[in-house]
């Protein structure tokens, strides 16, 4: 399954997380999500290559920022 890593640049608590966990979740195709609070690190594993302005575009309505 296709994975992608990318950093999200300001989280700054466990809210955080699950709000960006579960836009990311949310995302077609998507069948897992996981984001590390203390790098910021994220990873995304789908059943399809994900475009990764698709994960940009979707974390900013959240108010996050993505390094890709």
């Amino acid at each position: 399954m296709p994975e992608l890593n990318f950093k999200i640049t300001n989280l700054n608590c466990e809210a955080c997380i699950k709000i960006t966990t579960k836009a990311l979740s949310a995302i077609p195709t998507v069948t897992q999500a996981s984001v590390d609070l203390a790098t910021g690190q994220a990873r995304v594993t789908s059943t399809e290559i994900i475009d990764p302005q698709t994960v940009v575009t979707t974390l900013k309505t959240k108010d996050f920022e993505v390094e890709l």
